[in-house]
């Protein structure tokens, strides 16, 4: 037998390791690659202690004799909550220079807002001390009471560049209230957003310290809520029924015997009637609570009687919706941006199988999305 050791491996000692094993590399990497580094060290210690403060201290310890645990703490305090830092000591000029004085000097120079049918981000563009560039880009998604923060980026000074070719179908636009502006709409998301994305943890010290440099004020960072996967919604036999009957009479020519594979009907009919929520992504699960049967039922049966071809985004599908004569209620105002939201993520998964491309239905997609919308409702019937 294998002897059991005296005590279980000290997470702390684990973590520190772990940090100083990639410092040798995060050298090698510019001032805002290193700070994203930081931001991660930062939500992994954490995840892992329940705080940040006894890894920096652990770091601060060793930095004066240890040059990697010198570019590592500098790297993670550039990002660090300012609080958490007062007692811990921070290499000066020696541990920056591996980034050329850089780390901590972001200042933001431009803020615009990107949209892509209901998708809408922010993006921040940072020029650093060494005047190198990079842009930060946070997903702002309609919620009950306001916006809450998506996915959070941090991609090269000329990604906006990129966004704003014709072939890339984003509206680029500078913000009208200026950096400040736009960064207090971040924060007010951020504080609302309960169930953070992985990347909004991963690069949340990232964020939290720019918005805090740009509005001078404590801004909160998100830390990684315990997995939720809620049970699927509670489905009406009767309405699975009806809806299905009202498809048929609309689509005389509906079947489910399509050209695909019966998995990718029934990945699509997961979206429409799921029988468990894990398998989702977290902003698929949202969309799949939001969307009801009749907002199905108009989107595609619009969809088809368009034909291949048809623009598809979260505008285009609300307006079939309200003028589907099959559908007798439409979607108000109110939640119209909430609707075009559930509307996108859903549109992300139709053109990875095929039923879009490019934006645009596919003659495949004529046939599959109702096939779908009649395996998830035959699925429910008693």
């Amino acid at each position: 037998m294998t002897d059991r050791p005296d005590s279980d491996p000290d997470p702390l000692d684990e973590l520190v390791a772990e940090v100083l094993a990639q410092a040798p590399d995060v050298a090698r990497l510019g001032a805002a690659q290193a700070e994203a580094w930081g931001s991660d060290v930062l939500a992994l210690a954490i995840e892992t202690l329940g705080e940040s403060g006894p890894l920096l201290a652990a770091l601060s310890a060793q930095a004066p004799e240890d040059e990697d645990a010198a570019l590592a703490l500098a790297a993670v305090a550039a990002v660090a909550v300012p609080d958490v830092l007062r007692d811990v000591a921070v290499p000066g000029d020696g541990a920056t220079a591996a980034f050329g004085g850089a780390l901590g000097t972001a200042r933001c120079e431009g803020a615009w807002l990107l949209r892509s049918g209901a998708q809408l981000s922010a993006a921040f563009r940072f020029v650093d001390a060494i005047d190198e560039r990079h842009v930060l880009t946070v997903d702002l998604v309609p919620g009950e009471d306001g916006e809450m923060v998506g996915e959070v980026g941090v991609g090269p000074g000329d990604l906006l560049d990129a966004l704003e070719e014709e072939d890339a179908q984003i509206d680029v636009d500078e913000h009208v209230g200026g950096p400040g502006g736009l960064a207090r709409r971040v924060a007010d998301a951020l504080a609302s957003t309960e169930r953070p994305r992985s990347s909004a943890v991963v690069n949340g010290h990232l964020l939290a310290a720019r918005l805090r440099s740009m509005l001078g004020e404590d801004v909160a960072v998100p830390v990684a809520a315990a997995e939720d996967v809620p049970a699927a919604p509670t489905r009406d036999p009767e309405d699975d029924a009806y809806a299905r009957s009202v498809l048929f009479q609309a689509l005389p020519g509906v079947t489910e015997s399509v050209d695909a594979e019966p998995i990718e009907v029934a990945e699509l009919a997961e979206l429409v009637a799921p029988s468990t929520l894990a398998p989702l992504t977290p902003a698929e699960r949202d969309a799949v609570v939001i969307l009801e049967w009749a907002d199905w039922l108009g989107a595609v049966i619009g969809l088809v009687r368009a034909g291949p071809g048809t623009a598809v985004d979260g505008s285009v599908l609300v307006d079939l919706v309200n003028r589907c004569p099959e559908v007798t209620s439409t979607i108000p105002k109110a939640d119209r941006a909430r609707i075009e939201w559930a509307f996108a993520v859903v549109a992300e998964t139709w053109e990875r199988l095929g039923v879009t491309v490019d934006g645009a239905l596919t003659e495949r997609g004529a046939t599959m999305l109702p096939a779908a919308l009649a395996h998830a409702w035959r699925d429910r019937l008693g």
